[in-house]
């Protein structure tokens, strides 16, 4: 079988494609209008993308600065919160250190009997505390011996059962743990024609001849008890004479 050529003639000589022979200036200029219009949209779409993005973050920008300025203001009153809780754990903490000498003058009021007298009252709340250079009251080993508030008692009263009256009276006091007794000394008979007494501040003494005493009522140790600072008030020196029922 023969091979005819179908490629006419004035084609073969030139050797151009019919297609490829057919496209003109005209067809290569609308080719770059197309590559270049493709290219502007690229160039605009992505100009305006990157326009939006930063629209966007000038304005969360302003938000920061906005949400700034509001946790600044409400800085203090977080301050003030913080504050007001750390008092109130303060308040919190010496109200459950400190010991209600209100309750046991009140309690040693009511047990007194009314035939003794206490020349002096010291209230310590340790064995450490300062007792402001006052020389009432016991002291000494005695009030050593147990680190717990206490109460130095000085005074006289009638006979010395009447002192051990009193000491199981003492006993009574809510709180109190222990009363030791350092001394209880009966004065010398007087001279005939004299009168012996032991008055206080108030105006009461005791019987002539009775026994003059000193102890020491301890009572049971506070949590977590706050030692004073010097030069603050850590004793009461109450120069009296205290009655109580019999």
């Amino acid at each position: 079988m023969r091979a005819v050529n179908l490629i006419p003639r004035d084609a073969r000589r030139s050797g151009i494609s019919p297609s490829l022979g057919k496209l003109g200036v005209a067809h290569f200029v609308v080719g770059l209008m197309v590559v270049a219009l493709a290219f502007v949209t690229v160039y605009v779409l992505t100009n305006n993308t990157v326009s939006q993005r930063k629209s966007q973050l000038a304005s969360l920008k302003q938000q920061v600065s906005r949400m700034q300025a509001q946790v600044a203001r409400l800085n203090s009153y977080e301050q003030f919160e913080k504050l007001a809780q750390a008092r109130a754990a303060t308040v919190r903490q010496i109200a459950s250190t400190r010991f209600d000498w209100h309750g046991a003058l009140s309690d040693l009021s009511k047990v007194v009997p009314a035939n003794t007298s206490l020349q002096s009252l010291v209230a310590t709340v340790s064995s450490t505390a300062s007792t402001g250079g006052s020389s009432a009251g016991s002291g000494g080993a005695v009030r050593s011996a147990i680190d717990a508030p206490a109460f130095e008692l000085k005074g006289c009263t009638g006979t010395q059962d009447e002192v051990a009256q009193l000491m199981s009276r003492l006993r009574l006091i809510n709180g109190v743990q222990r009363v030791t007794l350092e001394d209880s000394t009966k004065s010398s008979s007087s001279a005939p024609g004299t009168t012996t007494s032991s008055a206080g501040p108030s105006g009461a003494g005791c019987p002539a001849n009775g026994p003059t005493f000193d102890m020491v009522v301890f009572f049971q140790p506070v949590a977590n008890a706050l030692v004073p600072s010097a030069g603050a008030p850590t004793t009461a020196e109450a120069p009296t004479t205290a009655g109580g029922v019999k």
